[in-house]
């Protein structure tokens, strides 16, 4: 018996040692993403297109465009969008001195292309970037009164988060519905810097960057009763399968204690994406939208971090008499998203479309009243113009 006790003292150690090690294991939340100074992993949904953004997005899964619901009639053209993005950190402002941020940002929103339809079947291509929010800002830590767990610095902050979707898809119209489905790839590429100048010795430069891919597909249905006068409906149904994401993360670190370089592994977890719209004329000008939609949880798996639940309702109206070239919209709503240092946001839009011989020029505006956890309502606003070729 003697003889064993080497043996079992041994098993009941590595025993011991499981949990340990397992919690030595465990990813923490890099930095420079555990500051509250960046929204990661919660986002906002960036309109594709100028009609979305002026409806607040109360059109996303109608199918009018492909971009989340593949069911849609596509017409043979282009239509190109461009965003301006406005994010104005409130909460930032409030907590600190000598606050400046840069006002506006320039980028992508979406493209679309109808192809040549063949018989009930018709035929698209997307690009868009559902997520989009990119911040610079610079202050002086602290509001005046000295705080020594908190010592005086000067602080800038750099954050960009993109999510590219683009694919195709294909649709076919049965009776009154048509049906859709389509393939995408999801490209996520995000940065987020910290610039501390200060006498604590962990003051210094910290980046972080974020790169990987997926594939992943969509299914729609959309259905059309009556024409476009009184009692016209159209409902659209969309689901889009997110795919799991690996991601690559660089992390360096500049510091007065030392510089560091290293690579981390991360990966966001597969969800799914649901959601209806519904359009209704109510006179011939006259329609109005509503639609709800969500999005289920999404861990990443390494950052110790994970997008909570999300889900949305909109209701929206355009107005537009056939007898003049210009359309008139506007849209309100409401998004919530779990675990997120912006849990709600209330969701305003407005939106102004011209027809003319060759095409349509569209531009709208979703403003987004931000509520944070840590400090006073934040804003945001996103202007996009979209471009229609042909008519």
């Amino acid at each position: 018996m003697t003889r064993h006790i080497p043996a079992i003292v041994g098993l009941l150690a590595a025993a011991l040692a499981i949990p340990i090690l397992t919690r030595v294991a465990a990813a923490d939340t890099p930095s420079p993403l555990a500051s509250s100074l960046f929204t990661f992993p919660g986002s906002t949904a960036n309109p594709a297109s100028a009609t979305s953004a002026g409806l607040a997005l109360a059109d996303r899964w109608l199918g009018d465009d492909p971009f989340s619901n593949p069911a849609s009639r596509p017409a043979l053209g282009v239509a190109l969008s461009g965003a301006m993005l406005h994010v104005s950190r409130q909460d930032l402002r409030a907590a600190n001195r000598n606050f400046d941020e840069t006002p506006a940002f320039f980028d992508g929103a979406g493209f679309a292309v109808g192809l040549p339809a063949r018989g009930r079947f018709g035929f698209s291509l997307h690009a868009f970037q559902p997520v989009l929010r990119r911040e610079t800002n610079a202050f002086s830590r602290g509001t005046g009164t000295p705080d020594p767990g908190n010592p005086p610095a000067t602080i800038e902050a750099t954050a960009s988060a993109r999510e590219l979707r683009a694919g195709g898809g294909v649709s076919v119209g049965i009776g009154p519905g048509r049906f859709g489905v389509g393939l995408e790839w999801t490209r996520r590429d995000d940065a987020y810097e910290i610039i501390e100048r200060s006498g604590n010795p962990e003051a210094g430069t910290r980046r972080l960057e974020l790169t990987g891919d997926g594939l992943g597909f969509q299914l729609g249905a959309r259905l059309d009763h009556g024409d476009t006068s009184v009692g016209g409906v159209s409902v659209g149904l969309g689901a889009r399968r997110l795919p799991a994401l690996k991601v690559d993360a660089p992390l360096s670190e500049a510091l007065l204690v030392g510089t560091t370089e290293t690579t981390l592994r991360a990966e966001r977890e597969a969800g799914w994406e649901l959601g209806a719209s519904a359009r209704c004329a109510v006179s011939p000008t006259f329609r109005v939208l509503a639609a709800l939609g969500g999005r289920t949880a999404q861990r990443w798996e390494g950052f110790d971090l994970t997008a909570g639940r999300a889900w949305e309702w909109k209701l929206a109206a355009d107005y537009h008499d056939a007898r003049d070239p210009w359309t008139l919209r506007f849209g309100l709503g409401q998004e919530r998203q779990a675990e997120a240092p912006e849990p709600r946001a209330n969701v305003l839009g407005l939106g102004f479309g011209w027809r003319s011989t060759w095409g349509h020029v569209d531009v709208g505006l979703t403003h987004r009243t931000l509520d944070r956890e840590t400090g006073p309502n934040s804003f945001e606003d996103r202007i996009v113009l979209t471009v229609r070729a042909p008519r």
